[in-house]
């Protein structure tokens, strides 16, 4: 036989589906060399010769159950969803016993076809019948997920959202997969294809003859209509590699994407390769270092965001390597521009990541939103587009964008257009060019919104100079920081500029997720780009008190507007410093006692998590038992014992000062009026104190004397 192979199918993040065409001689081979052939074939990722040896396979063996479910994995990989729910169900019938978990797999295709009903009924059988096997325990959080799936997916159906979707035109779809769509302006968008209308054959006997590749193209709007403009002219294109995936930073000048290669097991591996302009011109692109790429994982799909504490780049990426949650996960690495290099990535977290596969990350600055697919979180179709509000891993939990961007198929590669009431994203269901069957092929899709709501939120910030006063007006404020006599002190309130401004998503367990900051212009004001459906807290550091907040909800937003925030007054003298009292040692001891420990819990560090910004100084004290040096060096430890237990509990050390008093400072007699030993006197001065000293944005600006 001489083996040729069909390039047609998918490259998604990882894989590279190769399919080749097995002699019309077949027939006359014996089972021993057709199986041999349909092994190999699966072995170079050939599915679609696979499928044919195995038919032909369970045609002379129509009871072999371990034939019907391969066959119903190999048509699962082939997204021939109907097919493959098929040989499932005759493995199932004619086996039960050796594979019960051939009806959790025919609940998927049932899901992937549309029959929720039918899906949710197997899944609940499986659980039935595997109860008390090794399958139970194996399948539990994935049959709960598919189940909740079937029923959000009725839920979703009865409410869809009120969005156009169209099929982008065919000069951009081909039969084969197009994928990673990026826009560049409203008028250009970037994309990843292999450009063909029909199946084409390779021998693979033949050295000179070389795999099509997929390559990046621009398309263009002309009109309401998106038209390929040809291969980009960019240097990201190579000749014979995979190349996808294009991804900008926020200024525009360093352009991210990626080179595949399939390694020795035919996984197809990929790494993140990085452009930058430099006058007008984009330099040959680099692979980036070993921190991000690592040759025995994938690192693929890249997106970019901004910290906002550092404001540095955060490249957001897919890898399966070692440390993640799942299958495939997202993960970050943060850019550190002094030493031109990426940090050690890390995981994005289980807020994001499950136990199945997390890919197509797409990271919108503006709302600080993380759009991505899974088929971990409770889907109605394989993969579902879902969305998350935060940065790294603090998120949002990720909901669901519903039908009919989401369908009964895969749904991937979600981006927000320039002009935000509309995108892209891509998609296997019915409708496609495809030329294997109806769901084989991913193309890429618009979606515009028919009602978008564009909501923001902008205010004012002042400050008041004279801190009597403000003591005074604290009197005066509302719930919202207003003050409604502020003709009475005008001459001690001005405008506050360059003052740190930061917006936090309220979830419905009352959890704050940070979602980005700003500084206040020369007017003093700020402005934030706001989600419809969501409630935020507005939150100012107030130097030398706590902070002050304001509540907005956009829940009840139904057309586009600007809310205008109430005024926030701050007072910019510090006031004498809170002390927060009563944590004790034993005698001549530094270690937190379990108390002490709760204490803590409940004080300082309650207070520091609430104002992520204060700078707290830690003063412990000692009695008069001992030396000046020796107490010195005791409360100096003791302080540092508290200090390490909240850096330990997540506190910036950044934001904590550790300063040890001795006996210099009693708060009681060390012994009684006439001179006998006072326990109690001394145990009150084996004491710590907090003391609020300053904020983050303005501690360098302290000078602290006692």
């Amino acid at each position: 036989m001489r083996p040729f192979v069909i390039v047609i199918l998918i490259l998604t993040s990882v894989s590279w589906q190769l399919f080749s065409q097995p002699s019309e001689t077949m027939k006359y081979l014996n089972p021993w060399q057709i199986k041999s052939f349909a092994k190999n074939s699966e072995r170079m990722g050939d599915i679609y010769s696979a499928i044919d040896y195995y038919e032909e396979l369970f045609k002379r063996k129509p009871d072999n159950s371990d034939i019907a479910f391969k066959l119903g994995h190999l048509y699962r990989q082939s997204r021939n969803y109907p097919a493959a729910r098929e040989y499932y169900s005759k493995a199932y019938e004619i086996d039960k016993e050796t594979y019960p978990d051939a009806l959790y797999f025919r609940g998927l295709m049932k899901k992937m076809t549309g029959d929720y009903k039918g899906a949710k009924e197997d899944f609940q059988m499986f659980t039935k019948v595997v109860k008390g096997t090794k399958y139970a325990d194996e399948y539990k959080k994935l049959v709960k997920n598919e189940i909740d799936g079937c029923d959000l997916a009725d839920k979703l159906k009865e409410k869809p959202a009120d969005v156009f979707i169209l099929h982008l035109d065919t000069s951009i779809n081909k039969a084969h997969v197009e994928m990673s769509p990026f826009p560049v302006s409203g008028n250009e968008v970037l994309y990843a294809s292999l450009k063909a209308d029909k199946l084409f054959y390779i021998d693979t006997n033949n050295d000179t003859v070389k795999m099509p590749v997929r390559q990046i193209y621009n398309a263009k709007k002309n009109g309401q209509k998106w038209v390929s403009n040809g291969l980009v002219k960019l240097p990201l294109n190579e000749k014979g590699v995979n190349v996808c995936n294009p991804a900008l930073s926020p200024e525009g000048n360093r352009l991210f994407f990626n080179k595949c290669y399939p390694n020795w097991k035919n996984k197809m591996v990929c790494s993140i390769y990085m452009t930058e302009k430099v006058n007008d011109q984009w330099s040959d692109p680099i692979k980036l270092g070993n921190e991000i790429n690592n040759s025995k994982y994938t690192s693929t799909e890249p997106t970019v965001g901004v910290d906002s504490k550092t404001h540095s780049e955060v490249l957001y990426f897919v890898s399966d390597r070692e440390g993640g949650k799942g299958g495939l996960d997202i993960w970050y690495s943060i850019y550190n521009a002094k030493k031109n290099e990426f940090k050690t990535p890390k995981n994005a977290g289980s807020k994001i990541n499950t136990i199945q596969d997390e890919m197509t990350p797409y990271y919108d600055i503006e709302t600080h939103t993380l759009y991505f697919s899974s088929n971990g979180w409770p889907s109605i179709g394989g993969m579902d587009v879902f969305k998350s509000q935060g940065e790294l891993t603090q998120f949002s939990t990720p909901e669901n964008m519903g039908f009919p961007i989401n369908s009964c198929v895969d749904d991937l590669y979600f981006v927000v257009g320039k002009g935000r009431d509309g995108g892209f994203f891509v998609s296997n269901r019915k409708g496609t060019v495809a030329l294997i069957n109806e769901t084989c092929c991913d193309d890429i899709f618009e979606y515009r919104w028919a009602n978008f709501i564009n909501v923001a939120v902008d205010g004012k910030i002042y400050a008041i100079k004279d801190s009597t006063i403000y003591m005074q007006l604290e009197q005066q404020l509302d719930v919202n920081n207003y003050i409604t006599d502020i003709d009475s002190i005008s001459e001690n309130v001005n405008l506050l500029p360059n003052q740190r401004v930061d917006l936090y998503l309220v979830q419905e367990n009352n959890e704050r997720i940070f979602i980005k900051n700003t500084v206040t212009n020369n007017n003093g004001e700020y402005f934030f780009n706001l989600e419809p459906k969501k409630n935020y807290k507005i939150v100012v550091d107030n130097y030398g008190l706590f902070n002050k907040e304001l509540s907005i909800s956009t829940a009840n937003i139904t057309h586009s507007d600007t809310l205008h925030a109430d005024a926030m007054y701050l007072n910019i003298i510090p006031l004498e410093p809170i002390v927060i009292k009563n944590i004790y040692y034993e005698f001549s001891k530094w270690n937190l006692t379990d108390s002490s420990k709760i204490i803590l819990d409940n004080t300082v560090y309650k207070i520091m998590m609430e104002n992520p910004r204060i700078v707290v100084e830690i003063s412990s004290h000692t009695d008069s038992v001992s030396s000046e040096e020796y107490n010195i060096k005791l409360s100096q430890k003791r302080a540092e014992s508290v200090v390490n237990y909240l850096i330990d509990k997540g506190i910036d050390k950044e934001r904590l000062v550790a300063k040890g008093y001795g006996k210099s400072k009693t708060i009681a007699p060390n012994s009684n009026p006439d001179g006998s030993d006072n326990p109690a006197g001394r145990q009150k001065n084996r004491r710590t104190e907090f003391r609020i000293i300053g904020s983050l944005d303005q501690y360098s600006k302290i000078i602290y004397e006692e």
